[in-house]
């Protein structure tokens, strides 16, 4: 019966991919319900079910397979990316600065660096090229903005708490930051490399330029958004296409003058929550359209998600499992088990806070969605001799990185969450961190 029904889905496979991605989107409105009462690592079972899809016969596609399926794999991947960067833009109620954000910049100007270092030593040593070495670096020292749900704020006037918000700025921050080291191994593999480039152009202007441009989509459209025409005052207002708009206006303009779209794209929330006059009134209850917003780029990160994930799964099957190597299992546990956790560490000495909540910063570092575009990206851009290594490796780094800090997630932190008291001022004595 088992195979005659298996025979039978195979005969339609669109259809029964739709019926898979549908099954695993009502999922997701199961969960809230669920977790109350469990705490159940809803993206290892989307990555278990697109594998088993996978091993029953179901079509798989790999960046691997040929240069259409890995420009597929880029962008898709890429707009999961931006949009979740967008949500955690808007998630944030802490205004940004060196005394609030102190751990965010530790995280970004210390550990990231650190790790990209030591992934490119253990990369050499398990026999990576040295640009093949970069580029895994690169992919996996920034933090993934998607798959840190579980250890980011929970939107406007919620989870609050100092590790939350370092875990999601450094998220929002560090997937544009890491872009330079990424072009940096694509030089390499081109056999183009040179310092003042990568410095000059691909450092100080890509990172500037998606800034200013970041903040300035975002306070333009913060005005029209708020003015007698814009959304925010219509009675029947639009949220989620409001949040697309200024995803996709603010990441195209940025990638149109060759800036960082990751940037732009989390600078334009963050200036855009700055700028809402909702947010400079203070009301006594966090203001509805901010939250409405955040609410709909969430759920659509959501839907995302999902389709990733039941992809990662099925490359996982199809590509990755058979091919691992213990030296790939070595660089995956030290990184997730020394080299963030250390790298986090050093850079949390000396800053006034808990040290419970020390080493959640430092060991929360999940990697995902933003590790795969960076390698799909590169792979378009220029001829990696060890290309199919590198995906070796980074998918065992993101399948454990699931696996672990998912499940860990929710009992490590739904253990301490705090909120917002209603209508707090944003001040630093409110976030020691």
């Amino acid at each position: 019966m088992i195979s005659s029904l298996i025979e039978s889905l195979l005969s339609n496979p669109v259809a029964s991919v739709y019926a898979l991605v549908g099954f695993a989107l009502f999922g997701l409105t199961l969960q809230p319900g669920l977790a109350r009462r469990y705490h159940i690592n809803l993206p290892a079972v989307y990555i278990a079910l697109g594998a088993i899809a996978t091993l029953l016969g179901f079509p798989s596609i790999s960046p691997l397979g040929s240069e259409l399926q890995a420009g597929i794999i880029t962008h898709a991947s890429e707009m999961i990316v931006i949009v979740s960067l967008t949500a955690a833009g808007l998630a944030i109620d802490l205004k940004a600065g060196w005394r609030r954000w102190n751990a965010t910049w530790r995280l970004l100007a210390i550990t990231m660096p650190l790790t990209i270092i030591a992934l490119i030593i253990l990369g050499q040593w398990a026999g990576l090229g040295l640009a093949g070495a970069v580029l895994l670096g690169a992919a996996l020292a920034p933090t993934d903005p998607v798959l840190a749900r579980s250890v980011q704020v929970g939107g406007p006037g919620e989870d609050e708490d100092p590790t939350r918000v370092a875990l999601t700025s450094e998220a929002g921050l560090n997937d544009g930051l890491a872009f330079p080291f990424v072009w940096a191994a694509i030089a390499l593999a081109a056999g183009t490399f040179d310092w003042t480039h990568v410095i000059a152009y691909d450092g100080l202007y890509r990172v500037g330029m998606g800034i200013a441009i970041g903040w300035g989509v975002g306070w333009i459209l913060t005005r029209i958004l708020y003015s007698t025409l814009g959304d925010a005052r219509n009675d029947r207002s639009s949220p989620l296409i409001v949040v697309l708009a200024a995803t996709f206006i603010a990441y195209g303009l940025a990638e149109f003058v060759h800036a960082y779209g990751f940037l732009s794209v989390f600078i334009a929330a963050r200036s855009g929550r700055k700028h809402s006059p909702d947010t400079k009134m203070r009301k006594a209850d966090e203001p509805a359209y901010a939250s409405a917003a955040h609410e709909s780029a969430d759920q659509f990160e959501g839907i995302l998600m999902v389709v990733l994930l039941l992809w990662f799964g099925s490359f996982v099957a199809a590509e990755l499992w058979h091919q691992w190597q213990w030296t790939d299992l070595v660089i995956a546990l030290a990184l997730l088990l020394i080299v963030r956790p250390v790298a986090g560490y050093i850079a949390m000495i000396g800053l006034g806070c808990p040290n419970s909540e020390r080493m959640k910063m430092a060991f929360f570092g999940i990697r995902g969605m933003g590790t795969i575009f960076y390698i799909a990206y590169a792979q378009t851009h220029a001829s990696f001799d060890d290309i199919d290594a590198v995906w070796r490796i980074a998918g065992l780094c993101i399948l454990i990185s699931v696996l672990m800090h998912e499940s860990l997630a929710g009992w490590m932190f739904n253990r301490s969450r705090v909120a917002i008291p209603t209508g707090a001022p944003e001040t630093a004595d409110n976030h020691p961190v």
